[in-house]
């Protein structure tokens, strides 16, 4: 085929897409590339899947380090049995593995009891680790899983092909914040951090609306607006955005005189398993008699994760079996 007629084709399928019409049909199961309900045929009305449901991502930590640390037959092996375990983990938990790329897997779950599954499912994965440490000798492996909930908008991407590379032309697409959201918190999922930040000491300008002159001047809150000594901490990204020259000086914006200026840093690591709030709250509100409920073991996270506006919780939960 001409590169000239190559282009044309794909600006009819791009017209294709962009003139047929799109419907998304509410369901309550998790929808597979063989299900009817998803279809991209040229001329056809597109259809697509939406479900409310949890999303589940697990990510190894370090896979990069982890290669370059240990032997590629050993992280083989290593990888190949992780991976495994997960799609075991996902089936017996009631979770459909739905994209596996690199050291990344996507879990979803059908809506009906969806918080208990995804939260054992984590918990079963966070076991799992522990599993295969006690097995492999000389190095820590470790994951982060994050989940949440929401609404996922499903749609089926690709190009029909003959023979064995037919499937591996064609995939799902889950679009929607409960994805994105808990790929997010799978990025920090058991990992370390280090935040700088900037203790200053200056003259701060306070205004005080509730200023009254007739009022004793010593009340803690009955003072006027000004120019007043105090410490405050800024983050590299606000101490930078401060920073102005002025004559030859460099001064902060909001502060009229700088007295000291001191670097700190501030060291984080997020718990094995988080989850988002909604997804804790349901768990909790569907099993309160639980251990991890009643004990307890669940915590927020006081760091803030870029693009959550919501509370998240984490834990280092596992299962306590009988031995």
């Amino acid at each position: 085929m001409a590169r000239e007629d190559f282009f044309n084709k794909i600006n009819s399928i791009i017209s294709d897409w962009e003139n047929t019409g799109f419907t998304f049909n509410p369901k309550t199961y998790v929808p597979g590339l063989d299900d009817t309900n998803l279809t991209y045929g040229n001329g056809e009305e597109k259809k697509g899947i939406e479900i409310n449901t949890c999303v589940l991502f697990v990510d190894i930590r370090d896979s990069v380090q982890l290669t370059k640390d240990k032997q590629i037959r050993t992280m083989g092996k290593i990888y190949s049995v992780f991976t495994h375990c997960v799609l075991l983990a996902a089936q017996y938990e009631g979770g459909n593995v739905r994209n596996i790329i690199g050291d990344r897997v996507m879990v979803v779950f059908p809506q009906k009891d969806c918080f208990r599954k995804a939260v054992y499912c984590a918990i079963t994965i966070n076991h799992i680790t522990f599993m295969i440490n006690k097995k492999f000798d000389n190095f820590e492996f470790k994951c982060g899983i994050g989940v949440d909930y929401g609404k996922l908008s499903v749609m089926k991407v690709g190009i029909q092909k003959r023979g064995a590379e037919n499937d591996d032309n064609k995939g799902l697409v889950w679009v929607g914040d409960p994805a994105n959201l808990a790929s997010r918190l799978t990025d920090c999922a058991n990992k370390k951090f280090t935040d700088t930040y900037y203790s200053i000491k200056g003259e701060f300008y306070e205004f005080n609306p509730f200023y009254h002159a007739s009022l004793p001047s010593n009340l803690g809150f009955n003072r006027p607006s000004g120019y007043y000594t105090k410490t405050k901490e800024y983050t590299a990204e606000k101490f930078a955005s401060e920073i102005k020259l002025s004559q030859n000086i460099l001064e902060l914006s909001s502060c009229r005189k700088v007295y000291s200026i001191e670097k700190k840093e501030q060291k984080w690591k997020y718990s094995n398993i988080l989850l988002s709030n909604i997804v804790y709250q349901e768990y909790a509100s569907a099993c309160p008699r639980n251990k991890d409920i009643t004990e307890k073991y669940w915590k927020k996270e006081s760091r803030k994760i870029k693009d959550i506006d919501y509370d998240v919780w984490g834990g280092n939960i596992v299962w306590g079996l009988n031995k």
